[in-house]
């Protein structure tokens, strides 16, 4: 499987998303708060969009009006065109699948060698 160095470890941040090219497709990567490094599709499975020019968030949740809380703080990324918003631990969007059909991230596979980022695609 081709392996591609695609930035330094260093340079990828908890809460930031950071693009970088694989081949002729950009990807985007991110730290999560457990530290593990993931990389996915830098379009958005909705409509295309570059998530790189997202965010990061977590998933809000409310057990009375007018109090939000925020879990998962870091795990989610926002889509900057919709507001989609998809688990960066399991892809999956976090709306109901009915809303947008069957998509999900696209995940590559991520190794750390010394400070480098090694994507394996």
């Amino acid at each position: 499987m081709p392996r591609e160095i695609v930035c330094k470890a260093s340079e990828i941040e908890v809460g930031r998303l950071t693009p970088a090219k694989v081949g002729r497709s950009t990807i985007v990567l991110s730290r999560l708060p457990s530290g593990e490094v993931r990389a996915f599709s830098g379009r958005c499975p909705h409509q295309g969009a570059a998530l790189s020019a997202g965010c990061v968030a977590g998933f809000p949740t409310a057990d009375e009006p007018n109090v939000i809380a925020i879990e998962r703080p870091g795990e989610v990324v926002r889509c900057p065109w919709h507001g989609f918003e998809w688990d960066m631990i399991t892809g999956m969007p976090l709306v109901p699948e009915a809303q947008v059909g069957p998509l999900r991230l696209r995940f590559y596979a991520v190794e750390l060698e010394g400070d480098d980022v090694v994507v394996v695609t």
